[in-house]
């Protein structure tokens, strides 16, 4: 300093020092705690402070020269770049806040020089101020970031499958470990898994996990994974990465998140639009296809209206019109006698023994189903009589009856296949309405329909002889038994073709599908867990009853489920063959079906499934006496789909539909396998944000592992008014218990792992492009799933969002200005150091548990 200080001079720096000291502008900003808006504001009361200290101190001249200084040189330039936007609201944002924070770390080592020089003004000496503490202590930190062991542990309900688990570690360490020295990725073979779990979503979460993904693989980070978990629409892209990495193709193949699109980025982006027919030709055969399927798979319940009409007439021949209303008199007043009967009697024994009430209840409720089946019968054959007459009077308008009741039914049954062809159906909104009135008037069609068939059949064998129905019910009885396969007339043979050619093969030319026991040859793909539901609302499991499904999981080595085993993956049989990548990756994200697990609709099974609405998949039970030398499900499946019975764990035919109907962010096998480091990547639409997804694994995992995860989302909530997050991303803990030894499979130590959780939002900080493409779509990012006709424009929207919300992830706050880390590992250190908050009593609880052991 070249002034001359004075006592004016002294006494300013000391009353300016007072403030200058005691503020964010010289103390650390905890990321966890501060509030940038706020430490904006403290800047500018700065001005304030030093003007007060000028006018109360008169002779001040060389404190009040180096105090403008400072104020116009230093505070200035970042005060008024950040004015404006603090008063548009981008501070309150994280990624507008993360970009404020370097700036405010630089200033803050410029004041603290400048309060030495006013130090030595005031009192002729400096004085270092301490710096507040760190939010985590490095104790605390190294005791979150110890080892934690891998592998699937003991425990849950199905003690069965410990063997299964203990041979399906050795196998999945062996592969994880041939990546990693591939990669040459460093650590513990036995510690410290990485999964990447992309979410269901179809083609929106496919894109944005894609976006995701590609900024992961430019920071040279995609080859430290070790599981690749999927789920429906996630499983689209990560497909796509399996067979790439798995084929050879470099990480660097994968990335381009700004352009231009490497080759397989590229070629996926022009086949994006699976679902699409692009001439009238392929639009026709896809449409014939779906109905024929349909077509075929009516043989069953045909076969049923065949034999039901032949036994009406055969009960109408044997007891004589006239006698037969006597019959159903006589039968009603017995089945109501016996039901006014079996009422007293339960009102009797329901105060005896829980197990005597439970019988009474069980016998009542049989003679009131008899009771309604004698009616329903009695009705019907009622209806009969009634309908004969009807047809006598319209024989005159035959012609138009007829077409007028073909146009309504081909409407109403072919309406849903039809409807996704159609190009001007395409718009979600249309298309959404458009399939709620067909199925809402196929709802009312079919039933009727079924009727007039059984009473038109009833009408030919009662005119003629009964004996070419026979004939037709054997035809029919063979067609139905030996020859459909109902997996090959559903939808998802077109839906799987479709998949395949854009996220499996390489080229439009190839075809032939890629087995899942032969995947990733070379060993540098992370190993896919491919998620899946086990539909059995039949279950005895107390387990299972109430969400009527198991976690089917499809894998390189092992695939099954908890529930009805695990086994080789070659050993399951998909029309003759091991399952395929392609099958798999469809199945996961069979969303629309019969049966779907949490989601299942009850009322609407038998519909959907006469309908032929069907993506889900019959798998055979590796076991084959179970199968009994069916090569595949046929009629028996057909109406246990449509009934909803005999749908269990030990039939040796099961049904799998997406994965997303049991849990849709594709966490919960990463948790069995207790990985330290999981990144997910949430597509699923939530345009209210309840977090549906993220809470039904935050309850799956506590229920069935005891994994506490609690997270903290109101960053990601909308702002009420501008629809905007704060943040892309959350960061939380996963506490992982203690699991004591069993069979073969081993201890294992309590243990902290770490979540981050990505999610589809958006925070006003994005591009242009993505801007622009929310002005005119405004339930952008969360389009319904419905939604599977990607144009560029879409398609690339969701990509660049993708990829901004993972480079969030990387900002220089949140990397403490160092260079990128090299590591997963390193990465969530820095995240962990910054977001996450102190949990009491962790370090205490694993050290004494450790000590325990020792």
């Amino acid at each position: 300093m070249n002034e001359i200080s004075s006592d004016a001079d002294a006494a300013a720096a000391h009353e300016f020092l007072a403030e200058l000291r005691t503020r964010i502008t010289t103390q650390t900003l905890p990321y966890q705690y501060g509030v940038e808006a706020r430490a904006l504001e403290s800047l500018w009361e700065m001005f304030g402070h030093a003007r007060s200290a000028m006018k109360n101190h008169p002779g001040c001249g060389a404190f009040a020269h180096r105090v403008t200084t400072m104020l116009n040189h230093e505070v200035r330039p970042v005060t008024s770049k950040w004015h404006r936007a603090h008063e548009s609201g981008v501070l309150a944002t994280r990624d507008g806040a993360d970009g404020f924070r370097p700036e405010l770390a630089v200033l803050q080592k410029r004041l603290r020089d400048y309060a030495r020089q006013f130090e030595l003004m005031a009192y002729g000496e400096t004085i270092n101020d301490e710096q507040m503490p760190a939010v985590l202590s490095k104790a605390e930190l190294r005791a979150w970031f110890a080892p934690l062991a891998y592998g699937i542990p003991a425990g849950g309900e199905f003690s069965a499958a410990d063997n299964a688990f203990a041979a399906m570690n050795v196998a999945e360490k062996a592969a994880v470990a041939v990546r990693r020295h591939h990669w040459h990725v460093e650590g513990g073979e036995e510690h410290n898994a990485v999964g990447l779990a992309l979410s269901g979503g179809g083609i929106r979460s496919a894109t944005f996990c894609l976006g995701v993904v590609q900024a992961l693989a430019a920071r040279g980070l995609l080859h430290q994974v070790d599981y690749l978990s999927t789920v429906s629409g996630g499983g689209y892209t990560g497909s796509f990465l399996t067979t790439r990495l798995g084929n050879g193709a470099a990480e660097a193949d994968l990335a381009g998140p700004h352009g231009p699109d490497p080759e397989p980025v590229r070629y996926l982006r022009q086949h994006a639009q699976f679902l699409t027919a692009y001439s009238m030709k392929d639009r026709w055969a896809k449409v014939t296809a779906t109905v024929a399927g349909m077509l075929l798979n009516w043989t069953s319940p045909l076969l049923l209206l065949v034999a039901a009409a032949l036994g009406a007439h055969q009960i109408s021949q044997l007891i004589g019109a006239k006698s037969f209303n006597q019959v159903m008199v006589h039968l009603a007043q017995g089945c109501s006698a016996l039901t006014l009967l079996s009422l007293g009697l339960y009102a009797v024994l329901i105060r005896c023994s829980r197990q005597t009430a439970a019988h009474a209840g069980q016998f009542l409720g049989g003679a009131t189903a008899l009771l309604i089946a004698v009616l329903l019968a009695w009705a019907i054959a009622a209806g009969y009589e009634i309908f004969q007459t009807l047809v006598g009077e319209l024989q005159a308008h035959t012609v138009r009856v007829g077409a007028l009741a073909s146009l309504l039914s081909v409407v109403s049954i072919a309406g849903p296949a039809i409807l996704r062809f159609v190009p001007w159906l395409k718009k979600p909104a249309v298309h959404a309405i458009a399939l709620k009135l067909v199925i809402a008037l196929a709802a009312i069609v079919v039933p009727v329909l079924g009727l007039v068939v059984f009473y038109l059949l009833r009408m030919a064998i009662d005119a003629y002889c009964a004996w070419p129905f026979v004939v037709v019910g054997g035809l029919l009885a063979v067609f139905a038994l030996f020859v459909i396969d109902i997996n090959h007339t559903s939808m998802h043979r077109l839906y799987r073709d479709g998949l395949g050619q854009t996220f499996v093969q390489n080229s439009a030319t190839e075809s032939s599908p890629v087995a899942l026991h032969s995947l990733d040859p070379h060993g540098r793909a992370p190993y896919h867990l491919i998620n899946a539901a086990l539909n059995i609302p039949s279950s005895a499991s107390p387990a299972l009853r109430d969400r009527r499904c198991d976690f089917f999981l499809f894998s390189k080595h092992w695939s099954g489920a908890p529930s009805c085993g695990y086994f080789k993956t070659d050993a399951w049989m998909m029309g003759g063959q091991p399952p395929d990548l392609a099958s798999a990756m469809a199945i996961s994200g069979a969303a629309v079906a019969p049966h779907m697990g949490l989601g299942s609709m009850p009322t609407l099974t038998a519909l959907l499934t006469f309908l032929n609405i069907r993506l889900s998949y019959w798998i055979g039970h590796p076991d084959s006496a179970r199968l009994g030398g069916a090569k595949h499900p046929g009629f028996i499946c057909l109406l246990r789909e449509m009934m909803g019975v005999n749908m269990s764990e030990d039939q040796p035919w099961l049904n799998l539909s997406d994965g997303g109907h049991i849990e849709n962010m594709a966490i919960y096998e990463l948790l069995r396998r207790r990985c330290k480091f999981i990144v997910c990547v949430d597509g699923e639409s939530d345009p209210e944000f309840r977090f549906q997804g993220l809470m039904t694994l935050v309850r799956h995992a506590q229920i069935d592992f005891g994994i506490r995860i609690e997270p903290g989302l109101d960053e990601l909530r909308p702002v009420e008014g501008n629809g905007l997050s704060r943040a892309h991303a959350h960061l939380c803990r996963i506490e992982y218990p203690e699991v004591a030894k069993r069979g073969n499979l081993p201890e294992r130590d309590a243990g902290m792992g770490f979540l981050l959780y990505i999610k589809l939002s958006v925070t006003g900080n994005e591009s242009e492009l993505i801007k622009r493409y929310r002005i005119m779509h405004p339930e952008f990012p969360h389009q319904i799933t419905l939604d599977q006709f990607f144009d560029q424009e879409q398609f690339e929207a969701y990509r660049q969002l993708g990829v901004h919300a993972l480079e969030s992830m990387f900002a220089d706050a949140l990397m403490n200005g160092s260079p990128l880390p090299a590591s997963i590992p390193e990465w969530f250190g820095r995240l962990a150091g910054n977001l996450l908050e102190p949990r009491p009593g962790f370090v205490a609880a694993v050290a004494g548990a450790v000590g325990a052991r020792s």
